[in-house]
């Protein structure tokens, strides 16, 4: 925000609280008595040499929206501060709230560009928190939105709810030019535990259940099979897309492989995090064939139960899997069976 913004945002919300101290109807306020408090809230500010050209400007840019002066001709204005020049009264042109409606908000001028229609109840209750931490911020000097922080984080500083950016949409809400980047945050994925190996050239696996994860880690460690050992957290795992193209960039490994429950549930899974992934980090996963052949070979299944009767259609879906793989899932449907992951390790 430059001076000028700045000085007006200052001039024009004492100015409607000058006006509204006198009633909802009320369309006046007197500039002297708004200037000095202006002056009084930022002396340190109005010491700077620039300070009443900065004002002068500021004037003038509110007196050509809502407001206007009287006397209306500037060389009838009187000098007051620092030979700055003021009409006796400025005179409010804008709707005025009836006694039974709420007066307008007085947006601070970042925000109030970026509303753009009616707006409902529960985001006009985030916008006017937020135009009370723009203004906070105004009044001690302060950057904005200071660095760049985790959502969370900034909502905390923002709204004192660490949550309230939880539902915002990526476009931002209905009517309101807004989005996280805009707010200076960023969405963070949540961590994942992974180990890794010495191994950069061999591809990392992410695997769906912490028992599984462990005994891979184990084997890894043994006998090198992959670069690193992810645990994905059961049908979490797409809603972690984000964070497992950070860590395959970090770590610099090309190739991704997955393993999971060979069920309709599970092959569910691997199908959502592989378009997460191809569509938004350009990353493919391909099934961890080895893992897959142990799992069938050791043949350790159970009753379905409600892993089957998933809505996918894994026949068209899935034709990026083995052939093996997509064979076992339809014998094991006839069957009315599964076979869990934990499987794979008993060998």
């Amino acid at each position: 925000m430059n001076g000028v913004t700045l000085w007006l945002s200052r001039m024009e919300l004492t100015a409607n609280k000058h006006r509204l101290a006198a009633g909802k109807a009320a369309r006046t306020a007197k500039a002297k008595a708004v200037l000095d408090e202006v002056l009084s809230t930022h002396r340190q500010e109005a010491l700077n040499h620039d300070a009443p050209d900065l004002l002068a400007q500021a004037i003038v840019q509110m007196l050509e929206g809502d407001w206007r002066a009287q006397p209306k001709r500037e060389a009838s204005w009187q000098p007051y501060w620092r030979g700055l020049r003021l009409p006796n009264v400025f005179i409010y042109e804008g709707a005025v709230a009836s006694e039974t409606t709420v007066p307008e908000i007085a947006w601070h001028p970042w925000l109030a560009e970026r509303v753009t229609g009616l707006l409902s109840p529960q985001v006009k209750e985030r916008l006017q928190q937020l135009n009370a931490y723009l203004f906070r911020q105004a009044e001690c000097g302060k950057p904005l939105f200071p660095g760049t922080l985790g959502r969370r984080e900034r909502a905390l500083l923002i709204f004192g709810d660490e949550k309230a950016l939880d539902s915002m949409p990526l476009g931002g809400w209905k009517h309101v030019a807004l989005t996280l980047a805009d707010l200076g945050a960023i969405r963070r994925a949540p961590p994942l535990p992974y180990e890794p190996s010495s191994r950069r050239d061999l591809p990392a696996i992410i695997v769906e259940n912490s028992d599984v994860y462990y005994r891979l880690c184990q084997i890894n460690r043994e006998q090198r099979h992959w670069s690193l050992v992810i645990y994905g957290a059961g049908n979490k795992v797409s809603g972690q897309a984000e964070c497992v193209s950070q860590l395959l960039e970090a770590e610099q490994i090309k190739q991704l492989l997955y393993f999971g429950d060979l069920d309709v549930a599970g092959l569910k899974i691997a199908h959502q995090l592989r378009c997460k992934l191809l569509d938004d980090y350009g990353i493919s996963l391909k099934l961890d064939e080895w893992l897959y052949e142990e799992l069938i070979l050791n043949r350790l299944v159970t009753p379905e139960g409600s892993a089957n009767n998933e809505r996918f259609d894994f026949e068209s879906l899935c034709d990026w899997m083995p052939r093996f793989v997509v064979r076992e899932m339809k014998t094991l449907m006839a069957a009315h069976q599964r076979l869990p992951q934990e499987g794979v390790t008993y060998r």
